[in-house]
């Protein structure tokens, strides 16, 4: 329970962080974390900057039941889990990354750290919510653990909640980049 406890706080935290860098808004985004075969993710229409203990829902890797509760995405994060050993998946919206997914089939940064930490970064196309999404997206995210879906935002996936915050932060920073360069 004690590992529960610190990983919701540790989530509060990566949702202030993503509130402060403008990568979500309202209740936009989604996030969670794995135990052993249960994910936690968070319910639908949770503030991420205000999260705590009952903004989560249990559920388990290996059934194909859909929670009322959970987050929409809950088809994308649990894809993940059962294609990779990866402990967090994190789903935001900045501003920059939405526009040039509009322009562009994949984002190739120019900045050190973009290149660095992300290389090209694939965009997505597929019908929020369905199936085909999830699986998209999640071999995606098991394979190079970022992308992003045409005008939906980020999706990215790592070893904890901070990883996936920073591929984030990296490729949001790298996006306003190349926008602010066209």
């Amino acid at each position: 329970m004690e590992l529960l406890k610190r990983q919701v706080e540790r989530a509060n935290k990566i949702g202030k962080k993503l509130l402060l860098q403008r990568l979500i808004d309202g209740a936009s985004g989604n996030m969670s974390f794995r135990l052993g075969n249960r994910f936690y993710i968070t319910k639908t229409g949770v503030m991420l900057d205000e999260l705590d203990e009952t903004s989560f829902v249990r559920m388990d890797v290996h059934s194909d039941n859909l929670n009322p509760v959970a987050s929409s995405d809950q088809l994308i994060h649990r894809e993940v889990y059962r294609k990779s050993n990866l402990k967090a998946v994190l789903h935001c919206h900045g501003v920059y990354n939405v526009v040039l997914s509009f322009k562009k089939s994949s984002i190739i940064p120019l900045d050190l750290e973009g290149r660095y930490f992300l290389g090209e970064v694939k965009v997505v196309n597929c019908k929020y919510t369905s199936r085909k999404m999830a699986e998209i997206v999640g071999k995606e995210l098991a394979n190079n653990r970022i992308t992003v879906v045409r005008g939906h935002g980020i999706y990215a996936a790592g070893e904890s909640l901070d990883e996936a915050y920073r591929l984030a932060s990296y490729l949001e920073h790298s996006c306003e980049v190349l926008y602010r360069l066209q």
